[in-house]
């Protein structure tokens, strides 16, 4: 039998990786994105492969820029 506050800690920890492991998905997705604009041509094209929005498109390779040095 654990506590409260064992459980509580235990669910803190899966949350934590779950954020990390979310994270780094979605660095890899934009990495994708990037190669496929570089292979593609333009954001757009990649947009109309996948059937998104060039602007989702744009946040997700935006967003992975701005965390990178």
């Amino acid at each position: 039998m654990t506590t409260w506050k064992e459980r509580h800690d235990a669910a803190v920890q899966k949350q934590n990786a779950a954020q990390k492991a979310y994270q780094e998905a979605t660095d890899e997705r934009a990495q994708a994105l990037i190669d496929g604009e570089v292979e593609l041509g333009s954001q757009a094209a990649v947009a109309r492969e996948l059937g998104v929005t060039r602007a989702g498109i744009n946040r997700a390779i935006n967003a992975l820029k701005a965390k990178r040095p």
